[in-house]
């Protein structure tokens, strides 16, 4: 399989190639790669799924328990994905804006409030789904409610689950949110998955971790049945697998650099 570079903050500016969302161009820029998959395909709406803790080396570890996202890496793009963060928020601060954690200074939930008091319309603070929206498209987010709650009056569909001892149970809800959003057909959705950062930080097995890999497989499964067709998926790390010195005993010098290096994956493709 051939493995292409990017990083995090390319993918927002992508979408915005793909879908025609005019957005103030941000520090990244749009993936070739991507754009020439796309031309070949109907791409009409785009699906954002960030995997938590989901880095290059461990995607590649748990690939083959992860049947479902594994085919659609053998049938898309597989990328070796920078990105600029090693923690949720700043990460997928990136992954929505394009923008370095320098430039959107997002560091936790509160500081977009903090970061939007300063100047409401700063644009290093406006996610590819506020610049659909705009734009009059049609957009929705699913992730933990304080973060969802961070999107009222910056979009119309967002969608929060509490924080849960039950991780499992805390993405199947996440899961049925996507499902109900996908079935009011969006034109981009993006969701937010986190059982495998729960495991990587109180598992002490391997046998634990491919347990969480294995149930984000099946919601990605429910998300890829549920998708329209010409739906492109990114579906992306935000940063290294945490508890890293547990998960990289006997790990190869290879796999210890994309750790360090904060190498996440990257799968797109076109359903």
């Amino acid at each position: 399989m051939n493995v292409l570079e990017c990083s995090t903050i390319d993918i927002a500016p992508t979408i915005s190639r793909l879908l025609k969302i005019p957005m103030v161009p941000p520090s990244g820029r749009p993936i070739p790669e991507v754009e020439n998959y796309a031309s070949e395909r109907d791409c009409k709406r785009a699906v954002i799924i960030v995997i938590d803790s989901l880095g290059y080396s461990l995607y590649r570890y748990l690939s083959p328990v992860m049947k479902n996202l594994n085919e659609f890496a053998v049938n898309g793009l597989l990328f070796r994905c920078r990105s600029p963060a090693n923690i949720t928020s700043p990460a997928i601060a990136s992954i929505f804006t394009g923008y370095l954690p320098e430039e959107h200074h997002i560091y936790s939930t509160a500081d977009i409030y903090t970061e939007t008091a300063k100047n409401s319309d700063n644009p290093k603070l406006r996610s590819i789904m506020e610049w659909a929206y705009r734009a009059g498209m049609k957009v929705a987010t699913v992730i933990e409610t304080e973060g969802a709650e961070s999107f009222r009056g910056r979009i119309k569909d967002f969608y929060g689950v509490p924080n849960s001892e039950d991780i499992l149970d805390y993405d199947s809800r996440i899961t049925e949110y996507a499902l109900q959003s996908l079935r009011e057909n969006p034109d981009i959705l993006a969701v937010h998955l986190r059982t495998l950062d729960r495991y990587s930080h109180r598992a002490e097995t391997w046998k634990e971790m491919k347990k969480a890999a294995k149930a984000i497989d099946g919601n990605l499964e429910a998300i890829f049945r549920k998708a329209e067709k010409g739906t492109i998926f990114f579906i992306c790390g935000d940063h290294a697998v945490h508890g890293g010195k547990k998960w990289l005993k006997n790990a190869t010098h290879e796999e210890i650099k994309n750790h360090e290096d904060n190498y996440v994956a990257l799968i797109v493709g076109c359903y």
